[in-house]
């Protein structure tokens, strides 16, 4: 049973469990950033509490007219509403934590094989992460309707002339990476992340509340196979019942204290 009243006895077990694995896969979600200073959507001071939750058929009013979705846009970039531009500011002003990084340590010695994230902040691949799905896209990122391919933003050429962009490779609309509310996660996303559950001998969620559907079913299918569950985060989530261990607490605290009591284990 997990005992989230004592840390060091779960940081052994959770020890023992990433030194022993072979397929370790990590979900993370938005308590992660925290740390980093970029403020959650939900929340007493989340970006969606402050300017209303997006509309729900933003997807939909895209897809029927890109065209204008990228007027609007550009629209907004030149007259920005002052909390969205400040949420702009602390998403391109923040970096890597020592959860992220450790993180991209674990990958490095071998227990870490693959990361999940909900997060749309580019902080796991500037962190050093490889092995990475961003199942919500990248909001530093562009990505084809076509085809799916994606770029960073700074590759893509926005001509008001001549909206929307277009795929450089087949042709299709471009729009921003990030995922909308009602627009399908993007299919090679949602393969590979089942995949990765269906084939780990060990799942960490960190710093989500695993109540986001489709990412909270991937820990879901993986406790269904029988494999182990680590949960780090400062407070309970959906999924606390079935950890076989909890780490409770900052991901920047504790990951930097798993990849040493890890590290001690493989020099033995």
């Amino acid at each position: 049973m997990a005992d989230p009243t004592n840390l060091d006895l779960e940081l052994e077990r959770a020890a023992d469990l990433l030194a022993g694995c072979t397929h370790n896969v990590v979900l993370t979600g938005a308590g992660i950033s925290k740390e980093s200073g970029i403020p959650t959507f939900r929340g007493p001071d989340g970006l969606w509490t402050k300017l209303g939750v997006p509309a729900m058929d933003g997807y939909q009013k895209f897809m029927e007219n890109p065209r204008g979705w990228w007027e609007d846009r550009l629209a907004q970039d030149a007259n920005p509403d002052p909390d969205m531009e400040n949420f702009r500011v602390q998403l391109e002003a923040a970096e890597p934590n020592d959860g992220h990084r450790a993180l991209a340590e674990l990958e490095r010695m071998g227990v870490v094989s693959h990361v999940i994230t909900q997060n749309v902040d580019d902080l796991h691949r500037q962190g050093g992460t490889e092995s990475l799905t961003e199942i919500h896209g990248n909001t530093s990122w562009m990505r084809c309707m076509a085809c799916h391919a994606r770029w960073p933003e700074a590759e893509i050429i926005v001509d008001p002339e001549d909206l929307p962009p277009r795929c450089s490779q087949c042709n299709g609309v471009v729009k921003s990476d990030g995922v909308m509310f009602g627009e399908p996660i993007p299919p090679y996303a949602l393969q590979r992340s089942q995949l990765e559950a269906l084939q780990c001998d060990l799942f960490m969620i960190i710093g989500t509340t695993a109540q986001v559907y489709p990412a909270a079913e991937f820990p879901q299918i993986a406790v269904r196979r029988g494999v182990p569950l680590i949960e780090i985060d400062p407070d309970p989530t959906a999924l606390t019942a079935i950890a076989a261990v909890i780490l409770r607490g900052p991901a920047g605290e504790l990951l930097p204290r798993l990849v040493e009591a890890v590290r001690e284990r493989q020099a033995v």
